[in-house]
């Protein structure tokens, strides 16, 4: 939590789920209304109103705060308000010291009973939260009071309560960033809170640890032993998403197959790197870090070897520019390559073209990600 609302207080602006407030609401229908333009907020994610927080991302605290509230009090508040077919929105009060000063955070949380709207006007002085207005948050602008959303995004917030949105897909993307909700098993996993996303695991048993189409990063395991299977993510009965998996070091360690990356050379064609990644947000990496057993010191020993030559990307755009400043440097690059090379990584008992292959794949990825740091580091690229 901590960590999260650091982020969101470095940013030093408002967005589509967070709100900074300076000290607490000391009108009612003011602190109403930020609230329910939270509960349906557009990114369909837990919202946070940050108290203690300036517009500007300044910490000021709410430690001397005549207004300030507790758990208790924003439920009682949100209980006594008459909201349609008696569907309120869930909060959660947290009180967090950052330096010298205390701030308080109410996470409004994610819900599918959008949109969350008044069946009675509620009134403190002269503002009001008007009945049967349907409020939301467009960036960092909440509707006001005397409006109801735009069409577009009523619609959106009713297909959420209806189970059209968000897409299935999506869900499933979601899904997968709460693997302590799942129940897991070696060949069929659920979530718990939607059992009908399933994760299948295929595999051929009859070859199981005995396939000898292996991949370079094979080599760089505690043994090469590797086999292949399938993952199917199914919503019901409809695969969502499909894709090869692999088993490595004797079953130590499962990830979906990364993809391939080729870099040529626009001078000499046979200049051409190819190597593999991942990109962060993809459902290959979502189910890379889904199926890692981080409480197997095996699972940890194996994926570190592993990363260790797949390379790890921020975003798509990331990717298109490393690769193109590798391209323009690809000579070096390969010269490089042919000097490090000489020393071997491959210690199975293979054929000699076998070894030279694989080791100059494992020598590629390992010095990729190294340049891949360094790139990051020299145009500061968090992309």
């Amino acid at each position: 939590m901590k960590e999260k609302i650091n982020e969101l207080i470095s940013k030093k602006y408002e967005g589509a789920y967070w709100d900074y407030k300076q000290q607490y609401h000391e009108n009612r229908a003011d602190l109403l209304h930020d609230i329910i333009c939270l509960a349906n907020n557009t990114e369909n994610r837990d919202a946070y109103l940050i108290f203690g927080i300036t517009d500007d991302g300044r910490i000021v605290g709410v430690e001397n705060d005549p207004n300030r509230k507790n758990q208790e009090n924003f439920i009682s508040f949100l209980r006594e308000k008459d909201f349609e077919g008696g569907y309120r929105p869930v909060v959660e009060y947290n009180s967090l010291e950052l330096g010298n000063d205390c701030i308080d955070v109410l996470i409004i949380k994610q819900s599918n009973r959008t949109p969350y709207f008044l069946t009675k006007d509620y009134s403190d002085g002269k503002k009001k939260v008007r009945a049967y207005h349907i409020y939301s948050r467009i960036m960092d602008t909440n509707t006001p009071k005397d409006k109801s959303a735009d069409e577009k995004v009523v619609e959106n917030l009713w297909k959420r309560r209806f189970g059209l949105l968000p897409l299935p897909i999506d869900r499933l993307k979601h899904s997968l960033s709460e693997k302590k909700k799942w129940t897991i098993n070696d060949s069929i996993s659920y979530y718990n809170p939607s059992p009908e996303f399933t994760i299948e695991q295929i595999y051929d048993y009859e070859d199981r640890f005995d396939n000898t189409n292996r991949e370079f990063y094979s080599y760089y395991q505690t043994n090469s032993s590797t086999s292949y299977g399938t993952l199917q993510c199914k919503y019901y009965m409809t695969v969502l998403f499909e894709c090869q998996s692999v088993v490595l070091d004797s079953g130590r360690y499962v990830a979906p197959v990364p993809s391939w990356g080729f870099i040529p050379s626009a001078k000499n064609q046979k200049e051409k790197l190819s190597y593999k990644y991942y990109v962060k947000g993809s459902l290959k990496y979502q189910l890379n870090i889904f199926l890692f057993d981080e409480n197997s010191e095996d699972a940890r020993y194996s994926r570190n070897n592993f990363m260790e030559l797949v390379l790890l990307y921020n975003s798509e755009e990331e990717r298109k520019l490393f690769e193109s400043h590798i391209e323009k440097k690809i000579t070096d690059i390969v010269r490089e390559l042919n000097e490090i090379e000489k020393h071997n990584l491959v210690f199975e008992g293979v054929n000699e073209r076998v070894r030279a292959f694989e080791n100059k794949r494992i020598h590629t990825g390992i010095l990729l990600n190294k340049e891949l740091l360094k790139f990051r580091r020299e145009y500061s690229y968090h992309l």
